[in-house]
């Protein structure tokens, strides 16, 4: 995945958001998992993931997205957790 990702996290929410690219407001959310949910833009392709409840979402629970945009978000969650490692 190319695009510039953008990312935003409340901790106090445990809230993950995800913006690859274009953060126009989306056409439509669709829930993929247990508290993930999905942003379409006009065409169809997904232009940001949100998470809800982020440290009990399992890997299985991004299965409904597509592999590329799956892989940029196991990728950013990665490097959330190296980041916040050190703050507990």
């Amino acid at each position: 995945m190319d695009a510039l990702i953008k990312t935003y996290y409340v901790p106090e929410l445990d809230t993950l958001d995800v913006w690859f690219g274009d953060t126009t407001t989306p056409v439509e959310s669709v829930e993929i998992g247990d508290g993930v949910i999905s942003k379409l833009g006009k065409n169809g392709e997904v232009i940001s993931v949100e998470i809800i409840g982020l440290s009990k979402t399992s890997k299985e629970d991004l299965d409904g997205l597509p592999s590329d945009v799956r892989s940029a978000l196991l990728e950013v969650i990665r490097k959330l957790c190296v980041a916040t490692s050190g703050l507990a």
